[in-house]
């Protein structure tokens, strides 16, 4: 028993077809018909070339208008949300000394980035961060020159 395909089955591929067919005779359609050329372009040093103004920048600077400074100014971040330290004092200290001794013993530069100062705004906080910097500055120098800034080992 040989069983032939029902004609249903054919039914979707002859629309399909047919768009096909319509959009390629559509798209050849105007490839064709838009053969119109182009007009020339004026010659130049011609009447219509004279006629387009051509602008020229102005390259001059104002000696009135001051220009900015080359050099960079610092200025402490006011006591708001993303300016305030709300670290513990000591802690804050510790953590940067630390950090900046392990820059430091990684690259064999003893206090080249050693930097004492906050943001801290009473004396109090001020000598706190003071000691807590140069109590983690020379651990994290001596953990910078084993490798193990952070405790992430140099050898994994």
């Amino acid at each position: 028993m040989s069983q032939t395909p029902s004609p249903r089955y054919n039914r979707p591929f002859l629309p399909f077809l047919l768009l096909v067919l319509a959009l390629a005779a559509v798209i050849i359609g105007l490839k064709y018909t838009d053969d119109a050329a182009l007009p020339a372009a004026a010659p130049s040093g011609s009447k219509a070339d004279a006629t387009l103004p051509i602008a020229v920048p102005d390259t001059t600077t104002d000696p009135t208008i001051a220009l900015p400074a080359a050099d960079t100014t610092y200025a402490a971040l006011a006591d708001t949300l993303l300016g305030k330290d709300r670290r513990n004092p000591y802690e804050a200290g510790y953590e940067d000394g630390y950090a900046a001794g392990c820059d430091d013993g990684a690259a064999d530069t003893r206090e080249a980035t050693y930097d004492e100062s906050s943001g801290f705004a009473s004396q109090r906080e001020r000598a706190d961060y003071v000691r807590g910097y140069r109590e983690g500055y020379p651990v994290g120098y001596e953990d910078g020159q084993k490798g193990l800034q952070f405790n992430i080992s140099a050898t994994h």
